[in-house]
């Protein structure tokens, strides 16, 4: 299964916010190690940019890949806000046969990206965006007018790994890593079968597991 065509063109993650830097490199580390060799593809995209990729199907040779116009700033790539990941172990740049994306998709979640795979209309497994502007960049628009006014915002906005990991939700891969009193009940769910891990742990984050113990204190594992 072929995801879209590849377009080499605002490849430098560099230009994007300095958080974005910092968690696509935690992602392409933490795909290495469960095996998902991934590069990153599209990052931040100019106007012209964008207008050419948008053109692609309508103006110009090609399939439409876009909907977003560059001159609306109507795409996170433009706010330096979004990037797209492509496979990169000799398979197929988005060959997605063994649910390759999903899985990376996963892995991006944990790290408090938003994952274009979960989108209902258009689905974008490749692409992954910071969450606090929205799915939309009507938010951005809104707040700050163009991307040239955002990215003024960045000159003093020197974001640390610390600060980073501090806004990504806590994930527990064994019941050693857990808390002493929220323990009890995750073994109890492993005893019954309710929950199970693979071979990269549990992979449960810390609201679900906090969601486990509250239910258990409440009676509805028995």
């Amino acid at each position: 299964m072929i995801l879209k065509e590849v377009i080499i063109i605002g490849r430098d993650i560099k230009k994007c916010h300095p958080e974005l830097q910092i968690k696509a490199e935690k992602l392409v580390s933490a795909c290495k190690g469960q095996g998902l060799i991934t590069g990153i593809g599209e990052c931040y995209r100019t106007v012209e940019e964008q207008d050419a990729l948008y053109a692609k199907g309508r103006t110009a040779p090609g399939n439409i890949v876009t909907y977003a116009k560059g001159s609306s700033f109507s795409s996170h790539h433009q706010w330096g806000t979004a990037f797209d990941i492509y496979r990169n172990d000799g398979k197929g740049a988005y060959n997605d046969s063994d649910g390759f994306f999903s899985r990376v998709g996963e892995i991006g979640r944990k790290l408090g990206l938003e994952w274009g795979g979960d989108w209902e209309s258009p689905v974008d497994k490749p692409h992954f965006q910071l969450p606090y502007w929205g799915s939309t960049t009507e938010g951005l628009k809104g707040k700050y007018g163009s991307p040239e006014g955002f990215k003024k915002t960045w000159d003093n906005k020197k974001i640390t790994e610390t600060e980073v990991e501090e806004k990504m939700e806590k994930v527990y891969n064994s019941v050693e890593e857990l808390p002493q009193w929220e323990k009890g009940t995750i073994q109890k769910l492993l005893d019954m079968g309710y929950l199970y891990g693979d071979e990269n742990g549990l992979g449960l984050t810390e609201t679900a597991v906090k969601v486990f113990t509250v239910n258990d204190r409440a009676g509805l594992y028995r």
